[in-house]
């Protein structure tokens, strides 16, 4: 049966041989699992948000916006689109820079084709924003959509902090409990000047075989349910489609 996070922050403290940092422990078990969420893309971390777009929300530089949860750290490949009479239509990811030099004219409106995703607003809480003062990550699209089609985004979600997780009966999410003993430990260690500290903490399966970084580098070789298919190469949709029109003209002197 997993550990609950009490549990685990009362193990890595007698690691530790310090009984008495069980608060230090909790914060810094808040802090792995966050580090995990931005550094890792983990299927546990998968979300999924549906809305319909809006052709009347329109950002100070006539760019079609939807704002994301609060949650989201970033998009997943080809699983943003949107469905017409029960035909999905994926949209293409683009770089702000790019999504900027895309023509947008008032009261044009089509079925969207790129989308990029401003990260910039978080934590805005004025209308300098653009998009309604939003304090949450904006997603752009163009063109203007036509209609209020049902979208649909995947994205790996910054998962919630546990609340106070010394004494916390909840299990945390991240199910290798044995990395977050041994990090939760080895942390503990750095800030008691324990020499121990390395050993716990190190990704160097020669100086020691239960250091946190090997058992993690275990654990990221084999996640996620992705051993029963082949890895594909694709090619850049923003480049290449169906019709080829958005290559550049390399035969004609003065493109």
């Amino acid at each position: 049966m997993p550990l609950t996070s009490a549990q685990i922050v009362a193990l890595a403290t007698q690691d530790a041989r310090v009984p008495g940092m069980t608060s230090q422990a909790g914060q810094i078990m808040n802090m792995v699992l966050s580090d995990l969420c931005q550094t890792y893309d983990f299927d546990l971390t998968k979300k999924t948000y549906n809305f319909n777009f809006n052709s009347s929300q329109i950002n100070s530089l006539g760019q079609a916006y939807q704002n994301l949860p609060s949650d989201y750290l970033r998009g997943i490949r080809n699983e943003s689109f949107y469905v017409i009479s029960g035909v999905p239509y994926p949209m293409i990811p683009c770089d702000l820079e790019e999504f900027d030099m895309l023509v947008e004219q008032a009261g044009l409106a089509n079925f969207p084709v790129f989308y990029a995703t401003d990260m910039s607003l978080m934590g805005v809480t004025n209308s300098a924003s653009g998009s309604g003062g939003s304090a949450v990550p904006v997603m752009l699209f163009w063109q203007v959509p036509s209609g209020a089609y049902p979208a649909t985004v995947r994205y790996f979600s910054q998962m919630a902090d546990i609340s106070t997780p010394e004494t916390s009966p909840l299990v945390p999410w991240f199910p290798n409990q044995t990395y977050l003993r041994r990090r939760i430990a080895g942390e503990l260690m750095a800030l008691s000047d324990d020499e121990r500290a390395d050993s716990f903490l190190t990704d160097n399966e020669e100086k020691s075989s239960q250091g946190a970084g090997v058992i993690l580098r275990k654990y990221l070789q084999m996640k996620d349910d992705k051993g029963t298919r082949v890895k594909t190469v694709q090619l850049d949709r923003r480049r290449f489609g169906t019709s080829f029109d958005r290559l550049r003209n390399t035969k004609t002197i003065g493109w």
